[in-house]
């Protein structure tokens, strides 16, 4: 979703996805503000909780991990996003001239780095809770350790604003529209990327006596337990005009949950969106269905092993909206 500030809503890519009926009935294979902040020994000192390493500044407020295996999977959705998007790396129309650009909840800092190497007049920051990016970055590209939900201090304002895949990370969704917007030059645009939860079927596969659909559930029910909501995404809309965005465009996609689609491109979107799934299943649930007391660590091991099944099942033609 992007907007200006100072309504017009697309909906792209959210028609209904033709199933493709030569796909086999077997599963798919087996197999502090800190502005300034230096990277410090406490920042560092991760922790370590059932086998995943988690950020330490702010400790706790980010339910997901931060480990080389996730890290990993990060990169790999970085070019989901990019097929998504037909190999764009933003849908705003910002001007090819822009100076001043923001990267939010910036990860391994892929985006910020694809941008800053196409964009060299550009001055990007990337700000995120672990400081897991390179070292060796473009020169008009630097990373800030910080918290986009204390109170922003930066000494510039900015041309573009982009956060992508923040669901499950922010406690005040409206504050964090409404800074955007009180950090961006006239004329700028925020960019917002996200998947929205739970998971979809439009031909009633997705029953509640599948795995997925429990496991879509008891993410939403950890969010909320937890204080940051997985669905906030179907509210950017509303959030962005009432502080103040005109000019907002919204565009909706679907990435099939695995390859049972018939259109090719829709095939290959659901192959990265069932490996990235695989990758992060584990990662995407321990964290929060342990802090929110939905299961206890050995409960959450067998469960994601009929989640699994289901993921790679043809039969459950379900779907991300993003």
């Amino acid at each position: 979703m992007s907007a200006q500030p100072a309504d017009e809503s697309i909906q792209e890519d959210a028609q209904y996805i033709e199933i493709d009926d030569a796909v086999s009935d077997s599963a798919f294979g087996e197999g502090t503000s800190v502005l300034s902040a230096s990277i410090t020994s406490s920042i560092q000192a991760y922790r370590v909780e059932n086998g995943r390493r988690y950020h330490a500044f702010k400790d706790g407020s980010y339910f997901f991990p931060n480990d080389e295996k996730e890290n990993d999977r990060l990169d790999m959705q970085h070019a989901l996003f990019l097929k998504s998007c037909k190999n764009q790396l933003y849908l705003a129309p910002i001007r090819d001239n822009v100076q001043h650009v923001l990267d939010l909840g910036t990860g391994t800092g892929i985006w910020a780095l694809d941008f800053a190497d196409t964009h060299p007049s550009a001055e990007v920051i990337g700000t995120d809770l672990s400081p897991i990016q390179p070292s060796w970055v473009p020169p008009n590209l630097k990373f800030i350790i910080d918290d986009c939900e204390d109170e922003w201090l930066f000494k510039q304002k900015f041309d573009f604003i982009h956060a992508r895949m923040m669901c499950g990370s922010l406690q005040d969704w409206p504050r964090f529209i409404e800074q955007s917007y009180e950090n961006l030059e006239p004329g700028g645009w925020l960019e917002l990327q996200d998947i929205n939860m739970p998971f979809l079927s439009d031909d009633g596969s997705l029953t509640p006596n599948t795995a997925l659909w429990k496991w879509s559930n008891h993410l939403l029910e950890a969010g909320k337990k937890l204080g940051r909501p997985v669905n906030a995404a179907e509210q950017y809309k509303k959030w962005m005009e009432a502080a103040g965005f005109v000019d907002i465009h919204e565009e909706v996609h679907k990435w099939p949950q695995n390859p049972w689609a018939k259109h090719p491109r829709q095939k290959e979107i659901g192959l990265w969106t069932m490996t990235d799934m695989l990758e992060g299943l584990h990662g995407l649930s321990m964290g929060p269905f342990t802090r929110a007391s939905i299961m206890n660590p050995e409960e959450v091991e067998v469960f994601l092993a009929d989640v699994r099944r289901d993921i790679k099942n043809p039969k459950i033609r379900s779907y991300w909206s993003m």
